[in-house]
């Protein structure tokens, strides 16, 4: 495996670096540029056409194109990370433009993946965005920023709304090849797709025959009432089931925590990451992609626990819609040092959401340690009278 990193065609951070066009197409049905990353991009060693990587800078992480156990053809690709001093999503991704043919569709992304050596979670991800700078810097061929201003767009203003996603972690050791296969339902006006296969941790997962295909949208389920819809709500399991969001700070950790837990055997702990540029969202979450959330009335409860917390804890739901997404207040703030408290938040969901994120979280960096466990999100039944409201600025999702 090549130890270079991967510069061409970059997804690092929200910012779109043009990528040259590549030489082969994909097969009939499959919206993927070489999908077999069996095409070498015109005038590199070993980057694949069509795909693009993260980049972070950093020196022990590296990604590859080789012939070691192909799943099928002559090539896989593969990343691999030696280090968790600062908390990445290192992943490939391709980035698909859409129109209307796609919308009320469901897309759905398949790809093969095989584990060696993860101590982690590998993981695969589909996302949907209406991202009119993005499209247009694919289109002109040129960067993110200049696209911009073309547009006339200043960053504080970019107009691009996150509409959907769904991911699927994997945090076996050792694997075989395995395919793994996520849908996302493609709500109107969605002009992008994107793909990504990735790793967190430390460790090499290699990626080969990947897919992306329109198919005639699932009905959604109907959600019972009074029924947690968390899945892993006490943190028993590996963790695979929820979202571990991280600013990248050094030495920041999301641990699952057997020696503390309000219920159970286990809680998970966030510690580290005293020093960053800025103050974000840090914490655990977990989506409700189903379109028949929208016109409920919900209940999210968590119990959370801290420790010298130089900052603040809570609970929070968002809905997203195509104007963005929207939200309430926040029940109460914890900090310092509290014993386990629960906390419990009512949101009436606007009826064109298309899925609503579940929050447990705190504002990082930030000394001190925090817990969360026992998590629980109910449909109560339909929502009260809806009250327009405009939704929160978007752009801080989940898109590693």
């Amino acid at each position: 495996m090549s130890p270079r990193i991967a510069v061409c065609a970059v997804l690092a951070l929200g910012v779109l670096i043009a990528c040259p066009p590549a030489s082969r197409a994909a097969a009939a049905g499959n919206l993927l540029v070489n999908p077999d990353f069996e095409t070498a991009l015109s005038g590199h060693a070993w980057m694949p056409a069509g795909w693009d990587t993260s980049w972070s800078h950093l020196p022990t992480v590296f990604f590859g194109r080789d012939t070691s156990g192909a799943h099928g053809g002559r090539y896989a690709v593969s990343v691999a990370n030696v280090s968790t001093l600062m908390p990445i999503w290192h992943n490939w991704s391709q980035t698909v433009l859409v129109a209307s043919e796609a919308w009320g569709k469901d897309a759905v992304f398949s790809i093969w993946t095989r584990s060696n050596g993860v101590q982690g979670r590998g993981y695969v991800l589909l996302q949907a965005y209406r991202d009119t700078v993005g499209k247009m810097s694919r289109i002109w061929g040129v960067s993110r920023d200049t696209a911009m201003i073309r547009i006339g767009v200043r960053a504080t203003s970019d107009p691009y709304v996150y509409l959907g996603m769904k991911r699927e972690y994997f945090s076996d050791n050792e694997t075989g090849w395995v395919r793994r296969e996520v849908r996302v339902y493609v709500p109107p006006s969605t002009n992008i797709l994107i793909v990504r296969g990735g790793l967190f941790g430390v460790g090499q997962v290699f990626f080969d025959d990947a897919s992306l295909a329109l198919e005639p949208a699932r009905p959604a389920a109907e959600l019972p009432v009074g029924v947690n819809l968390l899945r892993d709500p006490g943190f028993e399991g590996s963790g695979d089931e929820w979202e571990y969001s991280m600013p990248p700070y050094d030495d920041m950790r999301c641990d699952r925590d057997t020696s503390v837990a309000h219920d159970g055997k286990a809680s998970v702990r966030f510690t580290g990451g005293t020093v960053g540029m800025v103050m974000t969202r840090a914490g655990v979450a977990q989506v409700i992609g189903n379109r028949n959330i929208g016109g409920k009335r919900v209940r999210l409860t968590g119990w959370i626990k801290t420790d010298s917390l130089r900052s603040s804890a809570s609970i929070k739901l968002y809905a997203t819609t195509a104007a963005g997404d929207s939200d309430v207040a926040a029940p109460s703030l914890i900090s310092n040092t509290a014993p386990w408290t629960k906390l419990s938040l009512e949101m009436d969901v606007p009826t064109d959401s298309y899925q609503l994120w579940a929050w447990l979280l705190y504002n990082a960096p930030a000394v001190g340690k925090v817990w969360f466990d026992d998590a629980s999100l109910e449909v109560l039944g339909p929502a009260k009278v809806q009250r327009p409201k405009p939704p929160h600025p978007v752009g801080r999702r989940l898109g590693r």
